[in-house]
């Protein structure tokens, strides 16, 4: 019999970890968040030692706590007090010379503002090249007052602060209040800033962006309810994105515009916005639109000129079932070279008489790919899929998932999964699958 040799107290006890150069541990400790890489100095006496020096990107990220809060199973009180000890703990013990990365994502308001301050100084003092704060509410109402203010004076006066900014090349602020004043001045003395995202700024009222020499290549307004107007001459935008009311939206130049997102809030109108941009519609390659429907009339789009470079058309709407989605086939049949189109529905319970509508199905030979999120299986979704499966003669595949837009990405909850409505929706998708109106791929989420 084969003798099994034990290894040795010693052996066990030895720490071969240790035994590793300094940059073999950083380079692995470096695959990990922030978090995680803390948690492995219990390994090793040496890994604490080396972990305030590892992180090139900080990324805060609470989103999963942040679900837990929404659904009452943790208090966001005692969760916030946890994060910004975290946060402050690790940039306490960070000795990087620089960092590309510092991304922090949680609910904080005007409360915290002593924190976020530190924080952003932080930040720009490492020369950071990627900033984004996402500081997005659970409740969607919650009072704008109290959201955090972004340290204006500290970047139009503070001349070390406006040298630190040298570096910076995105920046996103989510549920933040920011001027266009400091918006500007961000644009102004950063030659390198390339993407730029607000979302949820009520101090955001107007925005020039009116220079040859600008790198910016993406520019998103979301869902700034006080916002009124913007001009725009960035000669290397590539991305353009509005969601809100009706404004004054003026594009002097944007030769290089290829990706454009257009939505109205509630009731308002995004008609106006394609006279503005219509110099540019011909050129893009992708589309976004979110619209909301109010009236038994259904989705209706005006009249667009061929959309030859299109590739890829998202549309969000939000409607009742006594609306109508075949407005859509225009903007489908204005691109005749459309590679994918995605439909996320949002079904309103707003009863309209139904009103019978009749459309000329033209051959699409390019349209590949089809999803449709928030399928309801009601006639208003199901008279749209079948004009795309009947349409679509080259289809390759058609995604139909059940999920609400919202919920895209997270297990569905048990008590929607066992509804009346979601066991409707599922069997009229499997009825649209068996009539076998395609031979693409038909997958039901």
């Amino acid at each position: 019999m084969e003798k099994i040799v034990l290894p040795s107290d010693k052996s066990i006890k030895e720490d071969r970890i240790s035994q590793l150069p300094d940059e073999m541990l950083i380079s692995v400790l470096s695959f990990l968040k922030p978090k995680e890489a803390f948690r492995t100095s219990v390994l090793s006496s040496r890994w604490k030692c080396l972990c305030p020096f590892l992180p090139h990107s900080l990324d805060f990220d609470g989103l999963h706590t942040m679900w837990e809060i929404e659904r009452e199973k943790k208090s966001l009180q005692f969760e916030r007090k946890k994060f910004l000890q975290w946060v402050n703990d690790t940039l306490k013990s960070c000795r990087v010379s620089t960092i590309d990365e510092f991304r922090v994502c949680f609910q904080l308001d005007d409360g915290s503002k002593s924190h976020v301050d530190g924080w952003i100084d932080f930040a720009i003092s490492k020369g950071v090249k990627r900033l984004e704060l996402d500081f997005t509410a659970t409740n969607p109402f919650k009072d704008a007052s109290n959201f955090y203010r972004f340290p204006n004076e500290r970047f139009t006066s503070d001349k070390t602060c406006i040298k630190s900014l040298t570096s910076l090349t995105s920046l996103t602020l989510k549920y933040i209040r920011v001027t266009g004043e400091l918006l500007e001045h961000f644009l102004s003395n950063c030659p390198l800033l390339e993407r730029l995202h607000v979302d949820n700024s009520e101090d955001l009222v107007n925005l020039k962006i009116y220079s040859s020499s600008l790198k910016l290549k993406y520019l998103h307004i979301i869902r700034c309810l006080e916002f009124k107007s913007i001009e725009i001459n960035s000669p290397n935008l590539e991305s353009f994105g509005y969601v809100g009311n009706e404004i004054k939206l003026h594009v002097h130049s944007a030769p290089r515009l290829l990706d454009v997102r257009i939505g109205g809030m509630y009731s308002h109108p995004i008609d106006y916005a394609f006279g503005s941009l219509s110099s540019y519609l011909y050129q893009l390659q992708s589309l976004t639109l979110d619209v909301h429907c109010y009236t038994y009339d259904g989705v209706e789009f005006p009249e667009f000129q061929t959309l030859t470079k299109l590739k890829h058309l998202k549309v969000t709407v939000g409607a009742s079932d006594g609306s109508s989605l075949l407005g859509l086939i225009p903007l489908i049949e204005a691109a005749p070279f459309l590679h994918k189109f995605v439909f996320e529905f949002r079904l309103w319970e707003i009863n309209f008489p139904k009103k019978a509508r009749k459309v000329k199905k033209y051959p699409n030979e390019h349209l590949k790919e089809v999803e449709i999120v928030g399928f309801a299986g009601r006639a208003i979704d199901i008279q749209l899929v079948v004009y795309l499966l009947e349409s679509a003669i080259n289809l390759e595949k058609i995604i139909v998932n059940l999920s609400a837009p919202y919920l895209v990405g997270i297990p569905c909850p048990k008590n929607i999964r066992t509804s009346v409505k979601y066991k409707g929706a599922r069997e009229a998708a499997m009825r649209l699958k068996e009539k076998q109106l395609t031979r693409a791929e038909f997958v039901i989420m």
